[in-house]
Parts: C-alpha cells; sequence; structure tokens
C-alpha cells in the first residue's frame, strides 16, 4: 500500500512541473482592477483584452445612467422609484464589472483547452 501512495505521489510530482506557461500571457490582476475603477470607461475589461465584453458593459452602465438623469427630472414618487431603480442597477453592473476584471486578470495563466 505504501508502495503505491509513493508512486503516485511521484507520479505527480513529475507531471505537475511540465506545464509551460507563457509569461507574456501574464495579467496583473491589480492593474486590471485599478483600470477599472473609472466608471463607464471598463479599462479593465480592455486591460484584459475583452473587447465585447467591455462594450456590453459600457452599454448597460451608459443605459442605466441615462434613466437615471431622465427620471431624475421628475419629482413625483414613481418617477423617484424608477430613478432609484437604475441607480442600483448601475451600481450593480460596475461593481460586476470590476469583479469580472479582476477575476479574468486572475485566470489568465490557466490553459486553455485544446478540442
Amino acid at each position: 500500500m505504501s508502495k503505491i501512495i509513493v508512486f503516485l505521489l511521484f507520479f505527480c510530482l513529475i507531471f505537475s512541473s511540465t506545464m509551460q506557461i507563457d509569461s507574456t500571457l501574464i495579467r496583473d490582476s491589480s492593474k486590471s482592477f485599478k483600470w477599472s475603477i473609472i466608471p463607464i470607461a471598463s479599462q479593465g475589461q480592455m486591460y484584459n483584452k475583452k473587447y465585447l465584453k467591455s462594450m456590453l458593459f459600457v452599454a448597460g452602465q451608459s443605459y442605466s445612467l441615462n434613466r437615471v438623469l431622465y427620471y431624475s427630472q421628475y419629482e413625483d414618487i414613481s418617477n423617484l422609484k424608477m430613478r432609484n431603480k437604475f441607480g442600483w442597477w448601475f451600481l450593480g453592473i460596475y461593481i460586476t464589472s470590476m469583479i469580472d476584471a479582476y477575476i479574468d486578470a486572475e485566470l489568465s495563466t490557466f490553459p486553455e483547452r485544446k478540442n
């Protein structure tokens, strides 16, 4: 039994050290997070070279900010509720963009699957 465990440990050590990672593909997650702090710009996604995702976040933030400004013009309670709802949507999209940029940068070193 102990020989099997030693063999498995030896086997795991040999094959775990053979994985090669291209150091130019590694993204700095703190830099990505700092870039994503800029609201509406979604620069963290651009840093990670996720251009489509960046455009989707920018579109969502722009739309919700547009709705906040539109509903801020009126004083009745239903418009204030809509303004607050879209304000929360803006904040949610903004925070999701920051977290996603950070996670994408952290996972940039994972090897891709070859199908």
